[in-house]
């Protein structure tokens, strides 16, 4: 599976610099750097030739005061793909099961491992909503389900009865579950952090990439029980989480103005963003928790990529999804110049394609 963000390939192909690039393909706040983060990382230069606190202790009492949990109860590390890596290899399970289409790396990290993956796919046609009986049907083989809350790229999430359900089921049968929630931050009111702090069968994986916007320095953490988040530290190499990237997520974390101020610039733009699209009549775009959008297009996208991509939009296909195909792309919102520039492109590419079609068939003399 091809990720997103990648602004290296994608200006050597387009012959762009970075800063030339409009990036819809990465999920990242778009919003300038907040002073707190800015003053976390230059204080930090200083530190440079210090080691960091083996298991970022300090960070790890900063995440428990602010979810209400014990500093036992949470691990940090290098970005929440080393933390689901870490939690897969403490739990080893013989069978496990995903929810399609999803981040391809979780089928990668599961084979990694040893398990047998089996999947349940969503369809387009129903919304892509959750079907918790077939999910279900599946608890009397599988030891691990992992759930992408909100879910990437489809942005939705299982419905708050259904979910609670599916977490005694999964506690009856014996089923861990690990639950993704690399964009709750967007949408805090339906993390299931809480649902955790007394449960031996659900893990809480958290990012600083995306709502943070903090890729860069990779930072992650997960909440749990004691037992699990001991054994996964058993696993986990010291000095996982460099020393700037503790202090930096810390400040982040702290910082509850900038926080509010991206939740409310979210609701905002991404209502724009959605009647663009439908003003333009040929896409259509799926209700999103996050702060991404997956978008069908009605008719081929033929050219589609090359049409943007020469004028320095990048837009993440979403072809290489289990459940999707090639008439699906996602994006980021971004902030609104970069939106408007979006879907100038878009109202190009389809009126080039409308000139195409309407010329008359060149007839001939023979």
């Amino acid at each position: 599976m091809e990720h997103g963000g990648n602004l290296l390939k994608f200006g050597k192909r387009y012959q762009k610099r970075e800063d030339e690039i409009i990036d819809f393909s990465s999920n990242a706040n778009p919003l300038p750097i907040p002073p707190s983060i800015a003053n976390a990382y230059r204080e930090s230069l200083g530190d440079l030739a210090r080691y960091p606190d083996p298991y970022a202790e300090p960070l790890c009492e900063k995440i428990a005061e602010l979810f209400s949990f014990f500093s036992e109860q949470v691990i940090a590390g290098n970005g929440s793909f080393e933390i689901l890596d870490l939690a897969i290899r403490t739990l080893l399970p013989k069978r496990a099961l995903l929810i399609e289409p999803c981040f391809g790396e979780y089928r990668r990290l599961l084979q990694l491992a040893g398990a047998k993956v089996d999947h349940v796919v969503l369809k387009p046609e129903e919304g892509f909503a959750f079907p918790l009986e077939k999910i279900l049907e599946h608890f009397n083989q599988t030891q691990l389900l992992i759930l992408c809350h909100p879910n990437n790229p489809t942005g939705n999430a299982i419905e708050k009865d259904k979910l609670h359900f599916l977490l005694n089921e999964a506690k009856r049968k014996g089923v861990f579950v690990i639950a993704d929630e690399a964009f709750v931050d967007w949408t805090p009111e339906i993390s299931m952090a809480s649902l955790a702090k007394d449960s031996e069968h659900l893990l809480i994986v958290r990012s600083m990439t995306k709502f943070f916007a903090l890729a860069g320095i990779r930072s992650g953490f997960a909440l749990g029980s004691k037992r699990m988040i001991r054994a996964m530290k058993e696993r986990q190499g010291p000095w996982a989480c460099n020393r700037i990237a503790q202090k930096i997520s810390f400040a982040a974390l702290d910082d509850h103005h900038f926080q509010i101020k991206s939740r409310q610039w979210l609701k905002e733009e991404k209502a724009w963003v959605a009647q663009a699209f439908r003003e333009l009549e040929m896409f259509q775009v799926f209700p999103s928790l996050a702060n991404f959008f997956l978008i069908q297009s009605h008719k081929p996208l033929v050219d589609f990529y090359d049409f943007l991509g020469q004028r320095g939009i990048y837009v993440r296909s979403a072809a290489d999804y289990l459940g999707l195909d090639d008439s699906y792309f996602r994006i980021g919102v971004r902030l609104r110049e970069d939106n408007q520039k979006l879907i100038k492109a878009l109202s190009e590419w389809i009126y080039s394609h409308e000139k195409t079609h309407d010329q008359p068939a060149v007839v001939s003399s023979r």
